[in-house]
């Protein structure tokens, strides 16, 4: 009599293989370090972080506008202001002037003054950053550094709305406190009257004797 067959016992299948990530966690930290590192390192990294940080609280000390007294000021500008920041006043104060006299009529040249200069002695309408106080200053415009912005960013022919602006922090000496002054912010703007009204913000004629640009 023929025996049966038994059948064979199918194969038990193998036990999961545990993979191991090529990268742990810890390697991964590691990896994302060393790049941080080299990114931080990279100069255009940080020249581009520096340009699109959001600018620094920095508050005017008004207890230092005083006559005689030098301090530090910071006003913000677009490189048009050279020409359209105007004022108005009879008053000359240590061979500085308005761009006009009391009367608001255009302030005349003397003989040996140049056809065409950054106008030292000339005396603009200025805010300062981040207050929004009104100082009068001469000779921003003659210091070097801001000199080679309005050579590097002609306004002629630009819109004033298109113009970057920028701050400018310059050594300054205070030299005559001014009761009022007539002001105009634009060639074609309307004249307003600027009076010393408040006792924490006088009214001040400043002469700028160094500038750097501080923010572009």
């Amino acid at each position: 009599m023929a025996t049966a067959e038994r059948p064979i016992p199918k194969r038990p299948p193998p036990p999961p293989v545990d993979m191991k990530p090529i990268l742990g966690g810890r390697l991964w930290t590691a990896v994302f370090l060393l790049a941080g590192l080299g990114l931080i390192a990279n100069p255009a990294f940080n020249e581009t972080v520096k340009r699109h940080a959001p600018p620094e609280d920095i508050r005017t000390d008004f207890s230092k506008w005083k006559e005689g007294a030098t301090a530090q000021v910071r006003v913000t500008v677009i490189t048009a202001d050279a020409a359209r920041l105007s004022c108005a006043n009879a008053d000359v104060v240590e061979g500085l002037h308005c761009g006009y006299g009391s009367d608001r009529i255009l302030w005349p040249k003397g003989p040996n003054e140049p056809a065409d200069d950054n106008q030292p002695n000339l005396i603009q309408p200025y805010r300062t950053s981040p207050d929004n106080a009104l100082i009068l200053l001469a000779g921003l415009w003659a210091q070097p550094e801001v000199a080679m912005r309005l050579h590097r960013e002609p306004p002629s022919g630009v819109s004033a709305k298109r113009l970057n602006r920028f701050d400018v922090v310059c050594d300054v000496k205070f030299l005559k406190k001014w009761e009022k002054v007539d002001v105009r912010w634009d060639v074609t703007g309307n004249w307003v009257t600027e009076r010393n009204a408040l006792p924490r913000i006088p009214l001040f004629v400043a002469r700028a004797t160094s500038c750097s640009v501080v923010k572009s």
